[in-house]
């Protein structure tokens, strides 16, 4: 029988699970895979000899200064399992013209009627690996004294709950205090779930299989900056499915406050309207679009928004026209939307989505951008058609308890095991001279079934008076410090130490 490994267990016992595993396998005479680790053990840790924390007296409450991904379009996403490596999505793309010609006389035989045209798209996994820092398993738990305590207590855990959609429960590390709580492993298990965090935030937008190594090891999987696009082929033919593009268009980095025709407001009313109308022609209303954007985007665009959208065409029809705005209901109608996170269009509150993975650009990157400024897309995403019986975005994530697991069991390979739900592979390396790591893998990919309801404005300016902080280390206004190499204990006087420092305070 295999081992079996639950990723659901509180992480206070988490590290405990792993010894489980190894001894549960050791004792069944299950093979163990023989995967040896290599160098030395990657500190620092958290507690002991030169730990992170390994001080005396220090108070229990810890703050977390890491700067979460708080707002993502991937985190409200449906997701579902699959085992399909290339899907091929049938559209059905038109029909063939059947009026070109009348009948003459009476008995003559009618037109044929023509038939219809036929596209398929396709798509593919992502693929992205981790590991967690080498450990010495005897390392782990020690302490330098009776002075250091191991009831930490992190006031705010550095995971986003669901982050991504993929990751609702990410190796069951809802309590994410435990990372302090003198568990060496659980601290080093949110180490990996922050890099895959920051990898599939804007993966959502930017992934591009062109991108994948070319052994395979790392695969991007379509974001949306090609999946909302007007290239959209036959997967069998290459032939262009001019149906099947979305509605890109491009703002030329002009700023949300310009108020020349066509203004912001207006380019985004007008495309909202034309995909729901394409919607209805297409017999797939009612659809759910809802606005993507950056948050500093959203908050400039809300100052402006309410004075255009109530003087809309008013002003431009006739300039010499007097307009009386009413300043207390423009600002309580700015308030609203930001209070709401919607755009009012044509009466309906329209949800806007806030993801600060969306790229931007700034003056130093486009001359076309004034200083201060920066520049980045806006996306109408379709959520579902039809009411919601049409799933138009979801995630799908190749599911390892379908072909894997049953691979593992038949090569008693017992130390393989995965975690949420199958999203996730896990191996635990074999121990080799006391030290253990991890590694984890996990094959992504979103999928958009309605891209011709989709839509993008492109090269979108605005200039902020403050920036937000911004959640990964590629960005511009990312802040960090801090000290990453443990905190060195002063060895105290002893026989063999007779001219040490002491112990210090």
């Amino acid at each position: 029988m295999q081992p079996t490994f639950d990723a659901t267990l509180d992480p206070a016992r988490v590290g405990q699970a792993f010894m489980d595993l190894i001894m549960k396998a050791a004792g069944d005479g299950q093979l163990i895979q023989k995967t040896q680790t290599v160098g030395n053990p990657v500190g620092p840790y958290i507690y002991g000899p030169g730990g992170l924390f390994g001080v005396r007296g220090l108070e229990q409450d810890v703050i977390s200064t890491h700067t979460q991904i708080t707002g993502s379009l991937g985190e409200l996403l449906p997701i579902r399992p699959s085992v399909d490596t290339n899907p091929l999505a049938p559209y059905i793309t038109g029909y063939l013209r059947s009026d070109q010609q009348e009948k003459n006389g009476v008995c003559d035989d009618p037109e044929e009627a023509g038939n219809f045209k036929t596209g398929i798209l396709t798509t593919v996994f992502g693929r992205k690996e981790f590991k967690t820092r080498q450990a010495e398993i005897n390392r782990i738990g020690q302490r330098r004294n009776r002075g250091e305590f191991h009831d930490l207590n992190i006031e705010n855990g550095p995971l986003v709950e669901g982050m991504a959609g993929l990751m609702s429960g990410f190796f069951g590390l809802k309590n994410q205090s435990a990372i302090l709580a003198g568990r060496e492993m659980v601290a080093r298990l949110v180490e990996v779930g922050v890099a895959y965090q920051r990898w599939f935030c804007p993966q959502v937008f930017i992934g591009n299989p062109s991108n994948s190594s070319a052994g395979g090891g790392y695969k991007e999987f379509p974001g949306l900056d090609l999946l909302i696009s007007r290239t959209k082929v036959d997967a069998l033919s290459g032939t262009a499915l001019p149906s099947l593009y979305s509605t890109v268009m491009d703002f030329a980095y002009k700023q949300v406050s310009n108020t020349a025709d066509p203004n912001i407001v207006r380019v985004l009313v007008s495309m909202y309207h034309y995909l729901q109308d394409k919607a209805s022609r297409q017999g797939l209303s009612p659809v759910d679009l809802r606005f993507v954007m950056r948050s500093n985007l959203f908050y400039e665009l809300t100052r402006f928004w309410a004075c255009q959208y109530w003087t809309d065409a008013c002003a431009s029809a006739n300039t010499a026209m007097s307009l009386n705005v009413d300043a207390a209901g423009q600002t309580r109608f700015r308030d609203e939307m930001r209070t709401g996170k919607y755009l009012l269009i044509d009466g309906i509150q329209v949800p806007v989505i806030l993801d600060d993975c969306i790229y931007e650009e700034n003056q130093s990157v486009n001359g076309t951008i004034p200083i201060g400024g920066f520049a980045s897309d806006i996306y109408i995403i379709p959520f579902s058609a039809r009411g919601g019986t049409v799933r138009t975005l979801f995630w799908e994530y190749f599911d390892y308890r379908e072909g894997t697991l049953p691979a593992v069991s038949d090569a008693r390979a017992g130390t393989f095991f995965w975690s949420d739900s199958g999203v996730f592979l896990w191996g635990l390396k074999a121990p080799d001279n006391w030290c253990i790591e991890m590694i984890s893998k996990v094959e992504p990919r979103l999928r958009l079934r309605t891209p011709q309801l989709a839509g993008r404005l492109t090269n979108v300016s605005s200039v902020p008076f403050i920036h937000p902080d911004d959640p990964l280390p590629s960005e511009y206004y990312f802040l960090n410090g801090g000290v990453s190499q443990g905190r060195p204990m002063a060895s105290p006087y002893s026989e063999w130490n007779l001219n040490g420092p002491g112990m210090g305070s």
